[in-house]
């Protein structure tokens, strides 16, 4: 595989050729530092070259480094943003978001890294570990004071100040905001965010009941089944004020016995400035609600029906399926069950069928279900009759775990003279022999689109037998596309006014990069007044020939109108990224002029 010029292709490809791709074990490991990241709980982390560095030359080779997405046991309590990024990212462009969960102190981030040469590509997996530390200095308060349902069906008080309150500095440029998102979290588990609807006043002692319509009798907020839900309101995803959340009377409903003893309601609060309309910080929190008829959480178990054996055909790719493995778990849905490989088959692999060419080592219940697990056979031939053993173990939502699981694998011997793909490596050719697979002459060429998925079914044959295979590619996204505008709009200013130009004014995106390193160069300045940064409160503003999206993002870039007769003004732009060399897009004023007007 050749790695193609800065200017040509806009996509690196990873070929999995088996004299091409080398594994971390045939070599030196290309990760040189790899300390981990630490975050405070509820909130986010920029990961910096002290955290995470490697050993690939910048100015020598293409690498990427890839987040692992089909391993359920990583990234259980935060996201690691963006998927791909250059393995000398810039600061403040690969962070780690904590979703406020409290049960775990530590999260893993699987990676993986990409180097490619002239002719070889070097693939090597590997963890990040990420330690949750408690902040000390939140925004959110929790008071001693928690939130009780006293029964199955029961209800809670009202989530108000003297539960919650928000430490922030209330400056007039703050901008306050609390959002809740029960359908993405999947908070609260086991109950129901409600709002209690006013009722109509209750008939007085003086008046007969039969005066009035059955509807408008007084009935209990406690509704026995958890069927009548009169007078409560489902609260869904929604986004209001710090201040209105806490006088909006919120409640917690049970719903789903059994039940744990604790359940949780996530909420996610954000500080924006009103100025730039960019966020200044973001926290999120888990708040408790106690259940008092609840036990402690179960762990999962080993399903009573399940049979622990796989019977498999020598070289064949088997899916596992529930009458194989399965558990039981009363709290949590099946779907949302983590299994975690503790110990794998000495020979062979498990994998998921999105890509069964790499080993897993955790997947979801869902996934076994739906029969996307699957047992790889190792690549050689046997007389006789083979066992190996995978002991799993079971998560469930609030990560409690099962006792040890074992499967016996038993690998029976094939009984034709077929030829067999002993391991999935290949390229596309018309024709070709293992021979020029060993010699590195079979090679994949992509065909420069912006395409992130590929294939090829072969047809292998000994000249009297012959068999159909899927074989998966891989394409990992270049950087060689150029930012683009999203908003442009049209501002006014009084006469000798100097006016903040706010994100929601001025915005671009990349496809390939991160936006906060897009570069503003203004190749024509403005002829009424200029374009100047001012780094802080108080501090003078100075004319500047470009900017950063990100000096846009936090509200230093002003124009300044020199306060002559001239109410029409505009500047133009060249938009560039944060590649070497920068990806630029056309002057971009020129066609969407950005005005001020007296």
């Amino acid at each position: 595989m050749r790695s193609r010029s800065r200017g040509g292709p806009s996509a690196l490809l990873l070929l999995l050729l088996l004299p091409l791709l080398l594994p971390a074990w045939a070599g030196p490991t290309l990760v040189s530092v790899n300390r981990g990241l630490r975050v405070m709980k509820g909130g986010s982390a920029f990961l910096s070259q002290d955290d995470l560095k490697f050993t690939v030359p910048k100015e020598k080779d293409a690498c990427k480094v890839e987040v692992v997405m089909n391993e359920p046991i990583t990234q259980r309590v935060g996201k690691l943003t963006p998927q791909v990024f250059d393995c000398h990212f810039l600061p403040n462009e690969v962070k780690y978001t904590h979703n406020g969960c409290p049960i775990l102190d530590e999260d893993t981030v699987k990676l993986r890294l990409y180097r490619f040469t002239e002719t070889d590509t070097f693939v090597e997996t590997f963890n990040l570990r990420v330690y949750l530390l408690e902040p000390d200095c939140n925004i959110i308060r929790m008071s001693d004071s928690a939130l009780e349902v006293s029964e199955f069906y029961g209800l809670s008080r009202a989530i108000d100040k003297n539960l919650l309150r928000f430490d922030y500095d209330r400056t007039a440029s703050l901008e306050c905001t609390v959002s809740l998102d029960p359908v993405g979290t999947r908070l609260p588990a086991h109950g129901q965010v409600v709002l209690v609807e006013p009722q109509p006043e209750e008939p007085r002692g003086d008046q007969p009941h039969s005066f009035f319509p059955e509807s408008q009798l007084g009935t209990e907020l406690k509704c026995p089944g958890g069927r009548c839900t009169l007078g409560l309101k489902t609260v869904g995803s929604l986004t209001m004020s710090c201040e209105e959340f806490l006088r909006m009377g919120l409640r917690y409903q049970h719903l789903n016995p059994p039940s744990p003893d604790i359940d949780y309601i996530s909420v996610r609060l954000d500080l924006t400035d009103r100025r730039s309309k960019t966020v200044y910080k973001s926290e999120s929190a888990w708040l408790p609600v106690y259940i008092r008829a609840g036990i402690p959480n179960q762990s999962p178990r080993a399903a009573f029906m399940a049979m622990f054996i796989l019977e498999v055909d020598q070289f064949i790719l088997t899916s596992l399926t529930t009458s194989v493995l399965d558990c039981e778990e009363d709290e949590t849905p099946k779907p949302l069950l983590v299994f975690n490989i503790t110990k794998a088959p000495l020979q062979g692999y498990v994998t998921h069928l999105w890509d069964h060419t790499r080993p897993v080592s955790s997947f979801t219940w869902k996934d076994l279900s739906d029969m996307q697990i699957a047992y790889q056979p190792p690549n050689s031939s046997h007389s006789e009759r083979r066992h190996y053993e995978v002991e799993l173990e079971v998560y469930d939502f609030f990560f409690e775990k099962s006792a040890p699981i074992s499967i016996l694998i038993s690998i029976r011997t094939a009984d034709t003279n077929a030829p067999r793909v002993s391991w999935n490596t290949g390229g596309k050719g018309f024709l070709f022999t293992v021979a020029d697979l060993q010699a590195g002459v079979v090679r994949y060429h992509h065909d420069d689109s912006d395409s992130t998925k590929d294939f090829v079914v072969f047809r292998i044959f000994d000249g009297q037998h012959s068999i159909r295979h899927k074989f998966p590619i891989n394409i990992l996204p270049k950087d060689d596309s150029p930012p683009f505008l999203v908003t442009n709009v049209v501002i006014e200013l009084e006469e000798g006014q100097t006016l903040l130009i706010q994100g929601s004014m001025l915005r671009a995106s990349d496809m390939d990069s991160s936006d906060d390193y897009i570069f503003f160069n203004v190749t024509k300045p403005p002829q009424a007044g200029d374009i100047m940064k001012k780094p802080g409160p108080g501090q003078i503003g100075y004319p500047v020939p470009g900017f950063l999206q990100r000096d846009l993002f936090n509200g230093i870039i002003y124009y300044r109108h020199f306060g002559g007769e001239i109410f029409e003004d505009s500047f133009e732009f060249v938009l560039g990224d944060s590649h070497e060399p920068p990806n630029l897009s056309g002057a971009t004023g020129s066609n969407n002029p950005y005005h001020s007007g007296g």
